[in-house]
């Protein structure tokens, strides 16, 4: 009785040897049955309620996006629970029975902690959907990396954290007791040794399948996600185990090796030279020739092309710049800034740009509109402006103590400027601090210093409230002003980050979530507060400008804002029909008279993050050599395209790119859309001669991009 009520189960004699291996191999096969039940249950109330409001599914993709779902389910619950439960079982049949106790108690501890972990991550990877619309990917690995305080108290704000737990332990319990009744239901003793062997054979060989994901020729494979044309078909296939094992698989992609040449070979280059005469072709690249290595080339004809002439660009003397004073150069990068959001705004009834309004409206900022950002993420998107790199993260591992010559900041440093990055946050997040001085920054200062200055800042959970970045930003341009010191200054905002939360002296404009309407993908309160952010952020910036005018700055100041990325949560993109929403971010720029150089803002074109210090360069400096990459913005080009470095499927490689010939998705093997005539982007397999050349172009330039860090990175 004692024994009864201490385990709840059918109560039985010791057993070892042989008989506790097919006991335990009982439970095995149950609990790969249980657990696999348990992620469909997840897929299935991913579907349900996650899934975008307009998305409309197929139902033979949706099925086999279950099925190979489901088999990927089991090939990974085969190997976790697989390897000790059979392989190591057997051996330990054979040693003395003490031995064999202690691991009786190994093998339920592994299942108990298995299971666990497969349906935490489960609940992970839900949440993780719902905030970027995707499955766990390599941003996830900005737990440990990021301010990780701020990150748990970001989840323990917005999510119901134990509740999840209690429901994961439930589900682990349910599994693990029920399987461990069904081995205990039956008798194992005395059972005859070829019922034994057989048991052994066949458990192996399914094992062996399971974990293959076949019993084929081919095992199941990573490109056998790819189910469908619609992406949130495909998106869940990967369980959370899954999708995090190929989050580690990319990001150990980033341990460079030895060689400079791997990028290349995976964007289909035998050398460097081979991109050299893509981008030769293409771009006119002659010896000590102009033009643009991507984002519009510069048309004629190149019989020959040097490595300087692909890699660097010389600036012309300006005689209008040398006449006038150097100017202070501004970048603000504005923390999930995204385009998309912007198309609700209405200053009578949701009201999101605040004080950067009249800036916009009266044409005093040129408005990007048809942009995309580098990245999907804070810190890759930032790597990438300043540094143009593909490869990230970068900076945060050993590969961050060499000085890269694409860095954006050293031109300014070289031509006398005063180099700072400014950020709301910690200096020290993401080893800012270390890291950018660097790559030509004279200082990298953060909240510690804004505080100093202001110490009644307001804060949040990732450092100081927007308004006070942009108040020390001003302070700082006025003092070296005053000095006759250009400055070149780098902003990154943090308010418009979850906990979304605005400070308690900000009263909010009018905002209205029902103008989102089908558009927004998450709950009225929840929206509320993300359009209150956005609101006030942009209101922080349009101050920031109202204040540099005051200060008689702004006419020597040449300036650009940005979105580090989209504005997540609160919408949702079932497929790529909307990749210009998905990762898009505006870019308003403001070049004074004086600086443009007879240069006219082309807001009609497809642009990106790749342009911005281009066109900064172009307009503020003068007979420099600067890294060939983007293009200037407010010069004519030919075939401009908007390009980033995202991976929008895990599955053709990273690269994007949006023209007016259309798009192409993944630069290894790409997929081709087409504009409708709505406006919206479909797939098609019979691309425009036009849009292929883009593609040929843009991925040599990825490829080159690639090439070239890991070139000074393993120097």
């Amino acid at each position: 009785m004692t024994a009864m009520v201490q385990d709840d189960m059918p109560s039985r004699p010791e057993v070892t040897g042989w008989e506790a291996w097919l006991r335990d191999n009982r439970q095995y096969w149950m609990l790969l049955v249980l657990g696999a039940l348990g992620l469909t249950l997840g897929r299935v109330c991913l579907m349900w309620w996650q899934a975008p409001t307009d998305w409309q599914s197929d139902a033979a993709e949706l099925r086999q996006a279950f099925w190979i779902g489901t088999r990927f389910d089991l090939k990974n619950l085969a190997i976790l629970l697989g390897a000790p439960v059979l392989l190591l079982g057997m051996a330990v049949c054979m040693l003395p029975v003490r031995i064999q106790r202690v691991w009786n108690g190994v093998v339920q501890g592994w299942m108990w902690l298995a299971m666990l972990l497969v349906n935490l991550l489960m609940v992970v990877n839900y949440y993780y959907f719902q905030f970027y619309q995707g499955p766990i990917n390599g941003l996830v690995f900005g737990f440990a990396e990021d301010d990780t305080g701020a990150v748990l108290k970001t989840l323990w704000s917005d999510f119901p954290v134990i509740r999840l737990l209690l429901v994961v332990i439930l589900l682990t319990v349910v599994q693990v007791r029920l399987s461990r009744w069904w081995a205990l239901s039956r008798s194992v003793s005395r059972v005859a040794a070829w019922k034994i062997v057989l048991t052994v054979l066949c458990s192996m060989v399914l094992t062996v399948g399971l974990a293959r994901g076949s019993l084929g020729k081919f095992p199941l494979r990573t490109m056998h996600m790819a189910v469908s044309s619609d992406t949130f078909t495909n998106n869940l296939v990967p369980s959370g185990v899954l999708a995090l094992l190929q989050a580690w698989k990319e990001r150990q992609v980033y341990d460079l090796g030895d060689d400079p040449a791997a990028g290349l070979r995976q964007y289909g280059f035998g050398s460097i030279d081979e991109v050299y005469q893509v981008l030769a072709r293409q771009s006119a690249l002659t010896a000590g020739e102009g033009g643009n290595m991507a984002g519009g080339a510069v048309t004629g004809t190149a019989q020959a092309v040097s490595a300087e002439a692909v890699l660097w660009r010389d600036l012309p003397q300006q005689p209008a710049l040398l006449q006038v004073r150097k100017p202070h150069v501004v970048v603000a990068v504005m923390e999930s800034w995204g385009r998309h959001m912007q198309t609700f705004d209405d200053p009578d009834g949701n009201d999101l740009l605040g004080d950067l309004r009249p800036w916009i409206n009266s044409g005093r900022l040129d408005y990007f509109g048809k942009a995309l950002s580098y990245q999907h993420g804070t810190h890759p998107s930032l790597e990438g402006l300043l540094l143009d790199t593909p490869i990230t993260p970068l900076t945060q591992s050993r590969y961050g103590y060499h000085a890269y010559s694409t860095a954006v900041a050293l031109p300014y440093r070289q031509a006398g400027y005063r180099t700072v990055f400014l950020t709301a946050g910690p200096s020290s997040w993401r080893r800012l601090d270390v890291a950018l001085r660097q790559q030509g920054f004279d200082e990298v200062l953060g909240e510690s210093a804004i505080r100093e200055r202001f110490p009644e800042a307001t804060t949040n959970t990732w450092g100081l409230d927007d308004e006070w970045m942009f108040r020390y930003g001003r302070e700082l341009l006025a003092q070296a002003d005053a000095q006759g010191q250009p400055v070149m200054l780098v902003m990154l905002s943090v308010t418009n980050h979850p906990p979304y939360r605005i400070p308690e002296h900000y009263k909010a404009g009018r905002l209205d979530t029902g103008r989102l309407g089908a558009a927004l993908a998450t709950d009225a309160d929840t929206g509320r507060s993300i359009l209150e952010t956005y609101q006030y952020s942009s209101d922080a910036l349009g101050e920031f400008l109202d204040g540099l005018e005051g200060d008689g700055l702004l006419e020597h100041t040449l300036f650009a804002a940005t979105g580090d990325h989209n504005t997540r949560t609160i919408f949702a993109y079932p497929d790529s029909r909307q990749l210009f929403y998905k990762y898009g971010v505006p870019i308003v720029m403001r070049i004074p008279e004086a600086y443009r150089l007879g240069g006219t803002a082309h807001t009609s074109e497809w642009v990106s993050h790749q342009d911005i210090f281009p066109t900064l360069w172009a307009h503020s400096l003068s007979g420099v050599r600067v890294p060939r990459i983007g293009r200037d913005i407010y010069a004519d080009s030919t075939d401009p395209a908007a390009v980033s470095f995202i991976s929008e499927d895990g599955q053709g490689g990273m690269g994007i790119l949006i023209s007016a010939q259309g798009a192409v998705t993944g630069f290894v093997r790409p997929t081709y859309y087409e504009w409708d005539a709505t406006g919206q982007l479909k797939p098609t397999t019979q691309p425009s001669p036009e849009l292929v050349l883009l593609w040929q172009r843009e991925r040599a330039g990825l490829a080159l991009r690639d090439w070239r860090i890991r070139s000074e990175a393993l120097q």
